[in-house]
Protein backbone atom coordinates (compact mmCIF):
# COMPACT_ATOMS: atom_id res chain seq x y z
CA UNK A 1 0.00 0.00 0.00
CA UNK A 2 1.40 3.33 -1.03
CA UNK A 3 1.92 5.63 2.21
CA UNK A 4 1.99 8.97 0.17
CA UNK A 5 -1.31 10.89 -0.16
CA UNK A 6 -3.17 10.42 -2.78
CA UNK A 7 -6.50 11.86 -3.39
CA UNK A 8 -9.03 9.42 -4.89
CA UNK A 9 -12.08 9.64 -7.36
CA UNK A 10 -14.02 10.89 -4.17
CA UNK A 11 -12.13 14.12 -4.67
CA UNK A 12 -14.74 17.15 -4.56
CA UNK A 13 -15.40 17.82 -8.44
CA UNK A 14 -14.94 21.37 -7.64
CA UNK A 15 -11.61 20.75 -6.66
CA UNK A 16 -10.93 17.97 -9.73
CA UNK A 17 -11.85 21.15 -11.94
CA UNK A 18 -9.39 23.16 -10.42
CA UNK A 19 -7.05 20.49 -11.29
CA UNK A 20 -8.01 20.24 -14.83
CA UNK A 21 -7.99 24.04 -15.15
CA UNK A 22 -4.35 24.09 -13.89
CA UNK A 23 -3.32 21.20 -16.46
CA UNK A 24 -5.51 22.85 -19.21
CA UNK A 25 -2.91 25.88 -19.25
CA UNK A 26 0.08 24.09 -21.00
CA UNK A 27 2.45 26.62 -22.08
CA UNK A 28 2.25 28.36 -18.83
CA UNK A 29 3.07 25.26 -16.76
CA UNK A 30 5.74 23.43 -20.06
CA UNK A 31 7.47 27.08 -19.00
CA UNK A 32 7.44 27.35 -15.19
CA UNK A 33 8.70 23.63 -15.38
CA UNK A 34 11.38 24.78 -18.03
CA UNK A 35 12.61 27.51 -15.72
CA UNK A 36 12.48 25.19 -12.55
CA UNK A 37 14.82 22.97 -14.03
CA UNK A 38 17.36 25.39 -16.31
CA UNK A 39 20.65 24.30 -15.87
CA UNK A 40 19.94 20.91 -14.32
CA UNK A 41 21.64 17.44 -15.91
CA UNK A 42 21.58 13.93 -13.85
CA UNK A 43 24.35 12.54 -12.28
CA UNK A 44 24.32 8.74 -14.02
CA UNK A 45 26.25 7.53 -11.05
CA UNK A 46 23.52 8.84 -8.55
CA UNK A 47 20.15 7.90 -7.95
CA UNK A 48 17.81 9.35 -10.92
CA UNK A 49 14.64 9.26 -7.88
CA UNK A 50 17.01 11.19 -5.64
CA UNK A 51 18.36 13.69 -8.06
CA UNK A 52 14.64 14.43 -9.72
CA UNK A 53 13.08 15.12 -5.86
CA UNK A 54 15.77 17.03 -4.91
CA UNK A 55 15.64 19.66 -8.02
CA UNK A 56 11.72 19.41 -7.83
CA UNK A 57 11.83 19.79 -4.11
CA UNK A 58 13.71 22.68 -4.07
CA UNK A 59 12.30 24.48 -6.95
CA UNK A 60 9.18 23.85 -4.86
CA UNK A 61 10.94 25.69 -1.85
CA UNK A 62 11.84 28.35 -3.49
CA UNK A 63 8.75 29.17 -4.94
CA UNK A 64 9.69 28.70 -8.73
CA UNK A 65 7.24 26.14 -8.57
CA UNK A 66 4.24 28.30 -7.18
CA UNK A 67 1.11 26.40 -5.79
CA UNK A 68 -1.79 24.79 -7.90
CA UNK A 69 1.36 24.83 -10.71
CA UNK A 70 0.89 21.18 -12.61
CA UNK A 71 3.48 19.12 -13.03
CA UNK A 72 3.72 16.29 -15.45
CA UNK A 73 5.68 12.99 -15.31
CA UNK A 74 6.13 13.37 -18.94
CA UNK A 75 6.85 16.91 -19.29
CA UNK A 76 9.68 16.78 -16.70
CA UNK A 77 11.09 13.12 -17.85
CA UNK A 78 11.43 14.73 -21.03
CA UNK A 79 13.34 18.08 -20.12
CA UNK A 80 15.65 16.03 -18.04
CA UNK A 81 16.07 12.85 -20.13
CA UNK A 82 14.86 10.40 -18.25
CA UNK A 83 12.28 7.64 -17.53
CA UNK A 84 9.13 8.47 -16.03
CA UNK A 85 9.55 5.89 -12.97
CA UNK A 86 11.98 8.15 -10.98
CA UNK A 87 9.87 11.30 -12.01
CA UNK A 88 6.95 9.41 -10.64
CA UNK A 89 8.67 8.39 -7.61
CA UNK A 90 10.27 11.57 -6.82
CA UNK A 91 7.48 12.90 -7.00
CA UNK A 92 4.97 10.41 -4.81
CA UNK A 93 8.17 11.69 -2.44
CA UNK A 94 7.38 14.83 -2.46
CA UNK A 95 3.45 13.66 -1.37
CA UNK A 96 4.73 12.47 1.57
CA UNK A 97 6.07 15.84 2.57
CA UNK A 98 2.92 17.80 1.34
CA UNK A 99 4.81 19.72 -1.35
CA UNK A 100 2.78 18.29 -4.03
CA UNK A 101 -1.32 17.02 -4.23
CA UNK A 102 -1.97 13.88 -6.08
CA UNK A 103 -5.03 13.40 -7.82
CA UNK A 104 -5.69 9.63 -9.13
CA UNK A 105 -6.72 9.79 -13.10
CA UNK A 106 -6.42 13.75 -12.92
CA UNK A 107 -2.62 14.80 -12.26
CA UNK A 108 -0.11 16.12 -9.90
CA UNK A 109 -0.65 19.70 -8.78
CA UNK A 110 2.12 21.94 -6.00
CA UNK A 111 0.63 21.97 -2.97
CA UNK A 112 -0.04 25.56 -1.43
CA UNK A 113 1.39 26.56 2.23
CA UNK A 114 -0.80 24.78 4.84
CA UNK A 115 -0.41 27.06 7.82
CA UNK A 116 -1.10 24.28 10.60
CA UNK A 117 2.06 22.75 9.13
CA UNK A 118 3.79 26.01 9.44
CA UNK A 119 3.03 26.35 12.79
CA UNK A 120 4.42 23.09 13.24
CA UNK A 121 7.75 23.77 11.64
CA UNK A 122 7.65 26.98 13.72
CA UNK A 123 7.43 25.16 16.93
CA UNK A 124 9.76 22.52 16.20
CA UNK A 125 12.19 24.54 15.11
CA UNK A 126 12.61 27.10 18.16
CA UNK A 127 11.91 24.17 20.43
CA UNK A 128 15.04 22.34 19.33
CA UNK A 129 17.42 25.33 18.16
CA UNK A 130 16.95 27.10 21.57
CA UNK A 131 17.75 23.92 23.51
CA UNK A 132 20.52 23.25 21.27
CA UNK A 133 22.25 26.52 21.03
CA UNK A 134 21.84 27.16 24.49
CA UNK A 135 23.66 23.99 25.27
CA UNK A 136 26.32 24.64 22.67
CA UNK A 137 26.75 28.22 24.27
CA UNK A 138 28.73 26.58 27.45
CA UNK A 139 30.93 23.91 25.00
CA UNK A 140 31.35 26.01 22.18
CA UNK A 141 35.54 25.76 21.18
CA UNK A 142 37.64 28.89 19.84
CA UNK A 143 37.72 26.94 16.60
CA UNK A 144 34.36 26.49 16.11
CA UNK A 145 33.75 30.18 17.49
CA UNK A 146 35.66 31.26 14.74
CA UNK A 147 33.99 29.05 11.65
CA UNK A 148 31.09 30.53 12.75
CA UNK A 149 31.95 34.07 12.49
CA UNK A 150 33.18 32.98 8.87
CA UNK A 151 29.76 31.92 7.68
CA UNK A 152 28.39 35.54 9.60
CA UNK A 153 31.22 37.38 7.24
CA UNK A 154 30.13 35.49 4.01
CA UNK A 155 26.42 36.45 4.82
CA UNK A 156 27.24 39.70 5.67
CA UNK A 157 29.05 39.86 2.20
CA UNK A 158 26.37 38.40 0.35
CA UNK A 159 23.59 40.82 1.87
CA UNK A 160 26.27 43.71 0.88
CA UNK A 161 26.40 42.31 -2.75
CA UNK A 162 22.59 42.02 -2.75
CA UNK A 163 22.95 38.11 -3.41
CA UNK A 164 19.99 37.41 -1.33
CA UNK A 165 20.16 33.78 -2.07
CA UNK A 166 23.47 32.94 -1.40
CA UNK A 167 22.58 34.97 1.68
CA UNK A 168 19.94 32.01 2.41
CA UNK A 169 21.85 29.14 1.55
CA UNK A 170 24.65 30.56 4.16
CA UNK A 171 21.69 31.01 6.98
CA UNK A 172 20.59 27.45 6.00
CA UNK A 173 24.38 26.53 6.31
CA UNK A 174 24.98 28.19 9.79
CA UNK A 175 21.79 26.53 11.57
CA UNK A 176 23.22 23.06 10.34
CA UNK A 177 26.64 23.60 11.61
CA UNK A 178 25.38 24.57 14.94
CA UNK A 179 23.80 21.59 15.19
CA UNK A 180 27.22 19.41 13.95
CA UNK A 181 29.21 21.86 16.82
CA UNK A 182 27.10 20.38 18.94
CA UNK A 183 27.42 16.76 17.68
CA UNK A 184 23.72 16.82 16.44
CA UNK A 185 23.85 16.28 12.76
CA UNK A 186 21.37 14.04 13.05
CA UNK A 187 18.60 16.13 15.02
CA UNK A 188 19.04 18.53 12.02
CA UNK A 189 18.65 15.56 9.29
CA UNK A 190 15.35 14.91 12.02
CA UNK A 191 14.28 18.50 11.10
CA UNK A 192 14.57 18.69 7.46
CA UNK A 193 10.74 17.45 6.85
CA UNK A 194 9.36 19.71 9.66
CA UNK A 195 10.13 22.85 8.20
CA UNK A 196 9.61 22.12 4.47
CA UNK A 197 6.78 24.99 4.93
CA UNK A 198 8.53 26.98 6.92
CA UNK A 199 11.48 27.30 4.44
CA UNK A 200 9.06 28.08 2.08
CA UNK A 201 8.01 31.15 3.83
CA UNK A 202 11.17 32.24 4.48
CA UNK A 203 12.03 32.40 1.24
CA UNK A 204 8.89 35.04 0.21
CA UNK A 205 10.49 36.92 2.94
CA UNK A 206 13.47 37.46 0.62
CA UNK A 207 11.75 39.72 -1.26
CA UNK A 208 10.61 41.56 2.15
CA UNK A 209 12.25 44.94 2.14
CA UNK A 210 15.24 44.90 5.15
CA UNK A 211 14.68 41.02 5.81
CA UNK A 212 17.98 39.48 4.75
CA UNK A 213 19.72 42.73 7.26
CA UNK A 214 17.63 42.05 10.42
CA UNK A 215 18.23 38.28 9.89
CA UNK A 216 22.17 38.97 9.50
CA UNK A 217 21.98 41.12 12.75
CA UNK A 218 20.17 38.77 14.55
CA UNK A 219 22.77 36.20 13.57
CA UNK A 220 25.55 38.27 14.62
CA UNK A 221 23.96 38.75 17.88
CA UNK A 222 23.67 34.82 18.35
CA UNK A 223 27.15 34.75 17.25
CA UNK A 224 27.91 37.78 19.94
CA UNK A 225 25.54 35.97 22.72
CA UNK A 226 27.47 32.84 22.54
CA UNK A 227 30.73 34.22 22.34
CA UNK A 228 30.08 35.61 25.82
CA UNK A 229 28.18 32.67 27.24
CA UNK A 230 25.37 34.58 27.69
CA UNK A 231 23.07 31.69 27.99
CA UNK A 232 19.55 33.71 28.76
CA UNK A 233 20.18 36.71 26.34
CA UNK A 234 21.08 34.14 23.74
CA UNK A 235 17.79 31.58 24.46
CA UNK A 236 15.82 34.66 24.21
CA UNK A 237 17.52 35.59 20.62
CA UNK A 238 16.63 32.42 19.03
CA UNK A 239 13.44 32.08 20.15
CA UNK A 240 12.80 35.45 18.85
CA UNK A 241 14.86 34.60 15.45
CA UNK A 242 12.87 31.80 14.99
CA UNK A 243 9.63 33.14 15.64
CA UNK A 244 9.97 36.57 14.03
CA UNK A 245 8.44 34.62 10.17
CA UNK A 246 5.08 34.73 11.96
CA UNK A 247 4.62 38.55 12.44
CA UNK A 248 5.22 39.02 8.60
CA UNK A 249 2.52 35.75 8.14
CA UNK A 250 -0.42 38.31 7.24
CA UNK A 251 1.49 41.03 4.98
CA UNK A 252 2.65 37.93 3.03
CA UNK A 253 -0.82 36.45 2.45
CA UNK A 254 -1.73 39.72 0.86
CA UNK A 255 1.35 40.21 -1.28
CA UNK A 256 1.56 36.11 -2.45
CA UNK A 257 -0.78 34.45 -5.28
CA UNK A 258 -4.01 33.77 -3.95
CA UNK A 259 -3.60 30.06 -3.99
CA UNK A 260 -0.17 30.36 -1.58
CA UNK A 261 -1.19 29.74 1.73
CA UNK A 262 -4.35 27.88 3.02
CA UNK A 263 -5.73 27.85 6.50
Amino acid sequence: MNKYFIWTDFTPMTTRASVRASRSNTVAVDEAIVSALSGFSLDTGRSYTAQVHAVLQQAIVRGKLLPKTALSEATISSLIEVSRTPVREALAQLADEQLVLIYRQVGTIVAPVRLSLLEEGRFVRSTLECANHVQLAQNITPAQLTEFGQIIQRQRDAVLSGQIEQYSELDELMHKRLFEFAGREHVWSMLEPFKRQFDRVRWLLLGVSGHAERSLQEHEQILAQMAARDVAGLGATVAAHINHITQHLAALRQQAPSAYFVD
